[in-house]
């Protein structure tokens, strides 16, 4: 299994809302690829406008089988 490690700094008062749209657009567009296997959301407790995502994925090969035009397509 590979693990990816993102690491946000995001105000306190839009974190939620972060956390929404990530689902909302990433979670999704993510699931539609069959070694997706899991995301957490981590929330520092130290400091408050950190936000750890965690992904993880069958294998190297299949994380870096999407398509850069399609992940671009949904940073747009």
């Amino acid at each position: 299994m590979l693990i990816e490690r993102l690491k946000f700094k995001v105000a306190p008062n839009l974190r939620e809302n972060f956390i929404y749209k990530y689902v909302q657009i990433w979670t999704i567009a993510l699931a539609e690829y069959p070694k997706f296997l899991a995301k957490e959301v981590w929330i520092s407790l130290n400091d408050h406008t950190e936000v750890t995502l965690i992904i993880c994925w069958a294998t190297l090969e299949q994380w870096k089988a999407i398509p850069q035009a399609y992940l671009q397509t949904i940073k747009d």
